[in-house]
């Protein structure tokens, strides 16, 4: 059986990432307490290592190839058991990150993380977006967000948050959504700028991530109250 950490710096050598020692010391402490804690909570369907490492942190570090050196602010929504944000905090000590996610268990479980590696750059909430944008109407430079709501739904949730020329990159397995969201673009004053496409190394399975930008300030009335943005999207 190869070593967890051999087989996750396999991966990030077919990637070309490079991930000090430091690093990878708290990224595996993490990957133990999330595979502790997945006994006796729901975190994720994946059970063995070898698959948390390339479906969670080998595919949030892909991220690593399109976030800039000046962007310094991130919101990751939905972030679940910390994935993007998590892991990329640890990439970026230097960098500061908001992880939201409105199940508390899931932001319990990574206070606990984040308390243990001592993190200085994370903060947490489990406040619903419309009520968490209140104080934090377009303060991020890049919004994260992998997989969860459709796309028109999610950027509707998003994009306030971003400053005037930020940037949104979300992390999507298809791009059916992308046609539909037209109108939510528009009327967000967002453009995707780039479609990335990458294969995780060991699974070769398709990943997405969408690089949006945001051109004007958004309209005061997004996101609408809660419910509306997935029962009409935009």
């Amino acid at each position: 059986m190869e070593n967890t950490k051999k087989y996750f710096e396999k991966l990030l050598l077919k990637l070309e990432i490079t991930l000090e020692d430091e690093k990878m010391e708290q990224m595996l402490n993490f990957l133990e307490l999330l595979y502790e804690k997945n006994k006796v909570m729901n975190l994720t369907a994946i059970r063995e290592k070898k698959g948390m490492i390339e479906k969670h942190f080998i595919d949030s570090l892909l991220l690593t190839k399109i976030i800039k050196n000046e962007e310094k602010s991130f919101i990751d929504v939905g972030t679940g058991a910390g994935f993007p944000g998590l892991v990329l905090a640890i990439f970026y000590p230097e960098k500061e990150f908001l992880l939201v996610d409105s199940v508390r268990k899931k932001i319990n479980f990574i206070d606990e993380v984040v308390e243990k590696l001592n993190l200085k750059n994370v903060q947490t909430s489990f406040e619903r977006a419309e009520e968490l944008i209140k104080g934090k109407r377009e303060v991020f430079d890049v919004g994260l967000c992998r997989g969860v709501a459709n796309l028109r739904v999610i950027l509707e949730y998003m994009i306030p948050f971003i400053q005037l020329n930020g940037r949104f990159l979300p992390q999507k397995l298809n791009l059916n959504e992308v046609a539909e969201s037209k109108n939510a673009l528009s009327k967000l004053s967002s453009k995707i700028e780039n479609i990335h496409k990458f294969n995780l190394p060991d699974s070769c399975d398709e990943r997405i991530i969408l690089e949006i930008k945001k051109t004007k300030k958004t309209d005061e009335k997004y996101p609408r109250k809660t419910g509306i943005p997935s029962k009409k999207p935009l």
